[in-house]
């Protein structure tokens, strides 16, 4: 069995967005570089940069956003801060 993450996007223009059989997250802030994979351990953070979701046959990128994260039990949950 492939284990894959789950991801919650969270903005209050478009509600929840949801994104299955993620295998690995780049998270490129202003502070630091981050790299989340499968069974990564759980983690609660700030960013101001740029995500990648990656997906075997597919990937979202955001650039330039902010807001929050948590990760725990291969979801991620994700606060988009919009101005």
């Amino acid at each position: 069995m492939n284990k894959t993450i789950t991801v919650k996007i969270f903005t209050i223009s478009k509600g929840l967005e949801v994104k299955d059989d993620i295998k690995i997250i780049r998270i490129k802030s202003k502070d630091y570089n981050l790299l989340i994979m499968e069974d990564y351990l759980p983690i609660v953070g700030k960013i101001e940069g740029n995500i990648d979701f990656e997906s075997e046959n597919d990937s979202l990128k955001l650039e330039n956003v902010k807001g929050y994260y948590m990760h725990s039990n291969n979801v991620f949950n994700f606060i988009l801060k919009e101005d």
